[in-house]
């Protein structure tokens, strides 16, 4: 399953969305000196924080380093032109989108 997390451009956001089995609470916000998205990952039952400050950069797994067994995020560019988002199209030209453990190749 694919799934289109619902970012915005709204600089410090919440929201819990399920991936999975499992819910899970995104704490994203934007960092006007280096001009980066970065966010946060708490599992919502049990609010364990597995990710602090994760910058949301096109072109890689976000989460293949950590290894959770969760899936994949992949931040995408929708007008490919290859640019990270900035404070205004999160959610808009640049989407965040997570593939199930079943869709990322092994």
């Amino acid at each position: 399953m694919i799934l289109e997390l619902p970012f915005s451009a709204d600089p410090a956001q919440t929201f819990v969305t399920q991936l999975g089995d499992t819910k899970y609470r995104f704490d994203a916000r934007f960092n006007d000196r280096s001009g980066v998205w970065t966010f946060d990952l708490t599992e919502d039952a049990t609010q364990a924080t597995l990710l602090q400050s994760v910058p949301l950069v096109l072109g890689c797994d976000l989460l293949a380093p950590y290894n959770f067994g969760i899936g994949s995020l992949l931040v995408m560019d929708t007008t490919n032109q290859g640019r990270d988002a900035t404070a205004d199209d999160l959610g808009q030209r640049v989407k965040v989108y997570w593939l199930g453990p079943d869709e990322v190749p092994a």
